[in-house]
């Protein structure tokens, strides 16, 4: 899909220093970064923290619910969220922290890709920064998004992965952050379920985030104000238990778009 956005070329030795010198990582893994163009605003790179959010293009709810308050939560204390636009959890990390959120595309920029999320990449496009180390009429080969995927991890401080099967993409982004020795978290899953990351926890490769205001204030990040709506509804509660609880408020947070009913369950938008 054809995009109408006006972007230029990202002279790479203009970047901050921090950014450069996490660009220069990708030297050690013999995949070096030639160059990079951007549409949106540059002031995002200069973020006090570059978190990454990927994962699964089919999580469960619960991977769903929680990629949301994270990235809602981490966005609003004063974190970047990268990505790449993907359908799934990364599209979920997107909408849930703009403006600050940076995509990382696949593609060259005259392209929308996945064009099933056109409508949220146009806003990252606008309200955001979307960068792509193609320069035009580039659609993606199944390689581009092990290449896009490096970039995500050599800008991001940190990296979560709330969900991830074996043998997938994210797992192989796992991998090359292990190499370029950046820390790794996830969400605690049940047996069965995101196996990759559950073997990573095994092997001690990666952290269980428990609590998302704990995690957000072990990164030194100012935790936001909490919305107590919203932070029971990442539990996903039944419908019954949320009104129960706070009565015409869900149905208020229902219509507002915040939250949504699946199954007689409630999970965050």
């Amino acid at each position: 899909m054809k995009s109408n956005f006006i972007y230029h070329p990202l002279s790479l030795s203009s970047l901050p220093n921090n950014i450069y010198q996490k660009i220069e990582l990708l030297n050690t893994i013999k995949q070096p970064l030639k160059q990079l163009f951007y549409t949106g605003n540059l002031k995002l790179l200069e973020s006090k923290m570059i978190i990454a959010i990927i994962g699964s293009r089919s999580p469960n709810p619960y991977a769903k619910s929680l990629t949301a308050s994270l990235a809602n939560k981490l966005s609003k204390a004063g974190a970047s969220i990268i990505s790449g636009g993907a359908i799934g959890i990364d599209i979920i990390a997107h909408q849930n922290s703009l403006p600050s959120t940076i995509m990382i595309s696949p593609s060259s920029l005259d392209q929308i890709y996945p064009p099933s999320n056109a409508k949220s990449i146009q806003e990252i496009a606008k309200k955001s920064l979307i960068l792509s180390e193609y320069e035009k009429s580039y659609n993606p080969h199944k390689y581009s998004f092990l290449m896009r995927n490096r970039i995500i991890i050599a800008l991001a401080d940190y990296i979560i992965i709330p969900y991830a099967d074996l043998k997938s993409g994210s797992q192989n982004s796992a991998n090359v952050a292990l190499k370029l020795g950046k820390k790794l978290f996830t969400i605690p899953h049940r047996i069965g379920e995101s196996n990759a990351t559950n073997a990573l926890l095994a092997n001690q490769k990666m952290e269980a985030i428990y609590d998302i205001d704990e995690f957000i204030s072990s990164l030194g990040l100012q935790k936001m104000q909490s919305d107590k709506i919203l932070d029971f509804c990442s539990h996903m509660p039944s419908f019954e238990e949320a009104l129960l609880r706070f009565g015409e408020k869900i149905l208020e947070y229902e219509i507002e778009g915040k939250i949504v009913r699946e199954n007689g369950y409630v999970r965050v938008k």
